[in-house]
């Protein structure tokens, strides 16, 4: 074959290849061909959502439940004044509070035998491993002479996951069974790590209303307003800026939100 009939044909091959793509190109824009890279429409759950799924089936008994969750990041050796207006590490002060909500709560219980009343402590702090929220106290009847020396050896270090702790505690809340429900945070800071504190409020907030529990915050040595968005989410907020602050505080919550909701002694 000559040079010039080789030049030909190739050229002649070289304009197929061309129609040819022109002619897939138009078919894709026609839409007769779906593009790999298409999105496809998958439905996705809300984590926090998942993470908070109270049985459907769950059957829930008369009596209260409350967690109180205690912050122990490191600014919570940080000092304040206490009730004697020295200046204490915080951690010290918190300490001596969830001691006495204990002690609270089980006068309360030993005058309120017929009903059902469980309490359980909790430290949230992130310490680079293991769990960010720990059990202080096992969520269940009152015991003052088991809660002093547990109370006593929390120390303080970490980050502050509050919406990981707050989960933990909703859903041990959950177990127990009972039909009124209280999670209390008492924190020096903002959320650092983890889910965010207002999120898991709205997630908690917007379940089936036998599925709810209140939520309370206290903000101690803290600005109030640092927490509007769980306020906004519809959590109460509270402020303390020391120890007599607090105290006044948490017997608000306990006497006038927590406690008062249980049904009168027959």
């Amino acid at each position: 074959m000559s040079s010039r009939s080789q030049g030909n044909s190739a050229l002649a091959f070289l304009l197929l290849l061309v129609v040819a793509g022109a002619t897939n190109c138009d078919d894709r824009s026609a839409g007769s061909r779906t593009p790999a890279s298409a999105p496809v429409s998958t439905p996705v759950e809300n984590p926090i959502e998942d993470v908070l799924k109270p049985a459907p089936d769950m059957q829930y008994r008369e009596g209260v439940a409350a967690a109180i969750l205690i912050d122990t990041s490191g600014s919570m050796m940080d000092k304040v004044k206490d009730a004697g207006g020295e200046r204490q590490r915080k951690i010290q002060i918190a300490q001596r509070s969830a001691l006495n909500l204990v002690e609270q709560f089980d006068k309360y219980a030993r005058e309120h035998s017929d009903q059902a009343i469980l309490l359980g402590i909790y430290e949230f702090s992130d310490r680079g491993s293991g769990p960010s929220c720990r059990t202080v106290i096992e969520l269940g009847p009152p015991d003052v002479t088991a809660a002093g020396s547990a109370i006593m050896r929390m120390k303080a270090e970490g980050g502050t996951p509050i919406g990981d702790a707050m989960i933990k505690a909703k859903n041990d809340l959950d177990a127990k069974g009972l039909s009124r429900r209280h999670i209390l945070v008492i924190t020096d800071g903002e959320n650092t790590k983890g889910y965010s504190p207002e999120d898991v409020t709205h997630a908690i907030l917007h379940q089936d209303e036998r599925h709810r529990a209140s939520i309370y915050f206290v903000a101690f040595d803290v600005a109030a307003t640092k927490f509007n968005a769980v306020k906004d989410s519809g959590g109460l907020i509270l402020a303390a800026s020391d120890e007599t602050d607090l105290k006044g505080t948490l017997d608000y919550l306990l006497t006038g939100k927590i406690l008062a909701e249980q049904p009168a002694q027959k």
